[in-house]
């Protein structure tokens, strides 16, 4: 749902607020949830997001996350007693990302539907190619100005990273979405002008701010729990 820069901006507040020792596993999970597949046809991936993001589609036709079954699926207190730093800072990333999908849809999609309720009710898929036109230039404005940010450069550096932690997802899937999602970029950088776009950057800012803030106090008991697993 979120871009994956604000995923990236939202991961780089939460690693840098807590310290983390783990920040490549941290970052991956922020990034793994959107490791599918296209399909053939090009409307949707495989796995599917009801698989991958634990979520279903609401009366708008906007996604739904639920996070609470990714938590009982992967990050049950049984489990994560269990877990070594990198493993709990993955995990710990992947729930990041969803918190993120749902705070996104809740305050940016759902302002969008409003801004633009015409527009949604008469042509789903036109309002959709055009709020994520200007989410894509946004992210591509933000990282041609700022070309030194952080959890960018360390997610494309990364070494190999195996899928050793998600059952739907195959083993290079990981590096094979991180190959095409730091191309798309470094592609969109290089042609993007800057321009007008229905968000503001300071609005961007204000979510990306916001999202840390509160993802960080859902989940203060894994925040309480780090130092016991060395992340």
């Amino acid at each position: 749902m979120a871009s994956w820069m604000i995923h990236l901006r939202v991961a780089q507040g939460i690693y840098r607020q807590l310290g983390l020792k783990h920040i490549d596993e941290f970052i991956m999970g922020n990034i793994a949830p959107d490791s599918g597949i296209p399909t053939a046809d090009g409307t949707g991936y495989q796995p599917d997001a009801e698989v991958s993001h634990f979520r279903t589609i609401d009366q708008n036709g906007i996604k739904d996350v639920h996070e609470e079954r990714f938590e009982e699926r992967f990050f049950n207190e049984g489990l994560r007693k269990g877990y070594d730093g990198g493993t709990y800072a993955f995990y710990f990333g992947y729930l990041t990302h969803l918190l993120t999908d749902k705070l996104w849809a809740g305050e940016i999609v759902y302002g969008a539907k409003a801004r633009f309720s015409a527009l949604f009710d008469k042509d789903r898929d036109a309002f959709w190619r055009q709020i994520k036109r200007d989410w894509y230039d946004m992210d591509f404005m933000y990282l041609k100005k700022t070309p030194d940010f952080e959890a960018f450069r360390i997610y494309e550096s990364m070494e190999v990273f195996p899928n050793k932690y998600v059952d739907f997802f195959a083993e290079d899937a990981f590096e094979q979405r991180r190959q095409f999602i730091t191309g798309f970029y470094r592609d969109g950088v290089s042609r993007i002008k800057e321009r007008e776009t229905y968000l503001s950057m300071e609005e961007l800012d204000t979510f990306v701010a916001s999202a840390t803030t509160r993802i960080l106090a859902q989940c203060a008991v894994y925040v309480a729990e780090l130092d016991s697993h060395s992340v």
